[in-house]
């Protein structure tokens, strides 16, 4: 005699909006989205060279996306979210001005899920004028 399952629609219907519930979730968690800091928006980000009086601090990179939830956000918006995560870097570093390079989009199965934007963070003794804030 074969065992009978004994499973409800309703019990069905519970664990199907649990496992959609936990993908959103894995979605959510696996895309990075940083907010910029108020320090961070004190940092004047563009592909300009610095003036003279401003002195190199350190290599960074900002990134923005992920794997999961990355292809569910606009290019425009990924970009942002790394640049903020450059200027915020930068700003825990003292740093007042950033020199960038051109965003790096990388893609999974075709589609833009991550962006690297690397860059020096400068500390400029007066206030950077030959920047444009993003």
């Amino acid at each position: 005699m074969r065992p009978r399952l004994n499973v409800s629609f309703g019990s069905l219907s519970l664990v199907l909006v649990s496992l959609a519930s936990l993908a959103s979730l894995v979605t959510v968690a696996g895309c990075s989205t940083s907010a910029l800091s108020p320090k961070g928006a004190q940092v004047a980000a563009t592909r300009n060279p610095p003036t003279r009086d401003c002195a190199a601090l350190k290599y960074i990179v900002g990134q923005g996306g992920g794997t999961f939830g990355g292809a569910y956000i606009s290019n425009d918006d990924l970009v942002e979210y790394a640049m903020n995560d450059l200027r915020n870097k930068a700003a825990d570093l003292g740093a007042n001005y950033v020199q960038h390079d051109p965003p790096q989009l990388g893609s999974g199965s075709g589609t833009t899920t991550t962006v690297t934007i690397s860059g020096t963070a400068y500390r400029c003794s007066g206030a950077p004028t030959n920047a444009a804030k993003l």
